[in-house]
């Protein structure tokens, strides 16, 4: 019987002038996986999804610190059990290494793009760029906030700009803490301004690393589109028990998260859930009738997320609904469940809540992503709850639930009348 992995390896396809035994491949620091029911693996990108097989898993376990070719087949090809299953093995690999997923080490950068996975890619940094108001926000905070010979950790440092502020703002030393593969081309920014020696890049995940020394100021820029949903709360509770010093400020210091009771219109909702009209529409060119899809579609709520310019000329039917509010530098659960009953000002039919945020970014700066206070550059996204409608007069009482916890479901949002 034929030994395997075979030491022919070229000759089963695989050894190729771009991979060689000793070329050293490491996982991607971000990547998203699905298992189905069949332990089928599937990695998403933008533009594709790719089926790994079997042995999906245990590439990205082998890969997941910087390993060579030779040291990572000899382990992989312990489970190998034939020709077959070896091809299906080094197939999969060099698929992983041609999505980015495997990032070639020997290469100062990633030798392929990652921003179709993740954080990693240049397109989600350049959209915040793009952003002047948020940046511009968060720089104008961390002037306010930073002192003179401060010592500043900088989680998610992305392109480092941030990182930056705070040492021009007169930190002493700032640690950026970076877990994608941009922190590659934010060291080589630091490098470009001449702070390389006032800012240390230090890569991984923030809840698994330590610093040389405490810090006086944590900044991070991890609110995402769901405001809590990048676990901020989380990772800042981490960050005070271990890396910050007793006291230390924060860049932002306060999350307020607010509801808008809107109508969503017509044609929003047309996206999301069968209406009357493509009811009759469908009944007419394909001779079915999909009431029960209509009916599976309303049982519970769902979400979406919009560009709150888009949103900016929708029906309100009361003022902001103040849902939360979270002061970072005492926050100690992750758990947050509110339930506040608000009169109507307006009629009309209540079927979704918008959900923004405001950031309190030092004494006197503010950001928010209310539908009128965002210009079009606006790189975020509001969360929209589409709800079953609640018809409503002027004066009617309804109930707004909001529920955030750090397991299971993270969000839950329930409208109702009071």
């Amino acid at each position: 019987m034929e030994e395997w992995p075979p030491d022919h390896a070229n000759e089963e396809g695989f050894m190729t002038g771009r991979l060689t035994p000793d070329t050293v491949l490491r996982r991607a620091p971000d990547v998203r996986v699905r298992i189905d029911s069949s332990n089928n693996i599937r990695v998403y990108s933008e533009e594709a999804v790719y089926h790994l097989g079997p042995h999906g898993l245990a590439i990205l376990d082998a890969f997941y610190q910087p390993t060579t070719m030779s040291r990572a087949l000899e382990r992989l090809g312990a489970s190998v059990t034939g020709r077959q299953d070896w091809m299906s093995l080094t197939t999969t690999i060099m698929q992983l290494y041609e999505a980015g997923v495997l990032l070639d080490e020997s290469q100062r950068t990633p030798k392929l793009e990652t921003g179709k996975l993740s954080f990693g890619g240049p397109d989600i940094h350049i959209g915040m760029l793009n952003d002047r108001l948020r940046t511009s926000a968060f720089l104008s905070g961390i002037s306010e906030v930073v002192r003179s010979g401060d010592v500043v950790v900088d989680i998610g440092t992305g392109t480092g700009v941030l990182a930056i502020a705070a040492a021009r703002a007169g930190a002493r030393h700032v640690y950026a803490i970076e877990a994608s593969a941009i922190g590659e081309t934010a060291q080589r920014i630091f490098e470009a301004n001449g702070l390389e020696d006032r800012i240390t890049l230090l890569r991984g995940w923030s809840t698994r690393l330590t610093l040389p020394e405490r810090a006086d100021v944590l900044v991070s820029e991890i609110i995402g589109n769901e405001p809590l949903g990048e676990d901020v709360l989380e990772i800042t509770s981490d960050a005070r028990q271990r890396l910050l010093k007793p006291g230390a400020r924060m860049v932002p210091g306060r999350i307020r998260i607010f509801g808008l009771p809107v109508t969503i219109p017509e044609a929003e909702i047309a996206r999301l859930r069968p209406t009357d009209r493509a009811l009759q529409d469908w009944r007419s060119w394909y001779g079915i009738d999909f009431t029960p899809l209509s009916e599976m579609a309303g049982e519970s709520a769902s979400a979406f997320f919009v560009k709150p310019q888009k949103a900016h000329g929708w029906r309100t039917l009361s003022d902001p609904i103040l849902l939360a509010e979270v002061d970072l530098r005492e926050v100690e659960r992750p758990l947050i469940d509110s339930s506040i009953v608000v009169s109507a000002d307006a009629s009309g039919d209540l079927n979704g809540l918008l959900v923004y945020f405001e950031l309190e970014l030092g004494p006197t700066t503010r950001l928010s992503t209310h539908p009128a206070r965002v210009d079009e550059n606006c790189s975020w996204h509001d969360m929209v709850w589409n709800l079953e409608p609640l018809r409503l007069g002027e004066g009617d009482r309804f109930e707004v639930t909001y529920r955030y916890r750090a397991t299971g479901t993270s969000h839950e949002v329930s409208v109702s009348r009071a």
